[in-house]
């Protein structure tokens, strides 16, 4: 009896915070500015909104981006900037359905790339949110 009350309190810790209200709620308050995402030389970033009226994760941004610069090919690949770490079990439910969609790059990386191609012009364009 103790082990199945063990049991189904585990299943409860780490399903509720992955309900998708609960979940919102969550990363609202933790994980506001967490899910972050760019293009390899960084010229196109995306900082996921987490409110409770933001219309949710999408890559339509990228596209535009792509379409209106016309970026060379590996620069058309997006990439997510934050560690998939599992023992943050409330965020589960991003990495399950966004985050494992896309491969992790060094920011640290990406800037010396943004830097060598801007020359030092530290001036940020409209495809940047951060």
């Amino acid at each position: 009896m103790k082990k199945r009350t063990v049991v189904v309190l585990a299943i409860c810790v780490l399903a509720l915070p992955n309900l998708p209200f609960i979940n919102k709620y969550i990363a609202v308050q933790i994980d506001g500015d967490y899910y972050r995402y760019s293009n390899r030389d960084g010229f196109y970033t995306y900082l996921q909104d987490m409110s409770f009226k933001s219309p949710g994760f999408s890559t339509r941004g990228l596209e535009r981006f792509s379409e209106q610069t016309s970026p060379p090919r590996e620069d058309r690949t997006l990439y997510r900037l934050y560690h998939i770490n599992p023992l943050c079990f409330w965020r589960w439910h991003k990495y399950v359905v966004e985050g494992r969609h896309f491969d992790y790059m060094d920011w640290e990386e990406i800037e010396k790339r943004r830097d060598l191609a801007n020359k030092g012009n530290t001036k940020l364009s409209k495809w940047q949110d951060f």
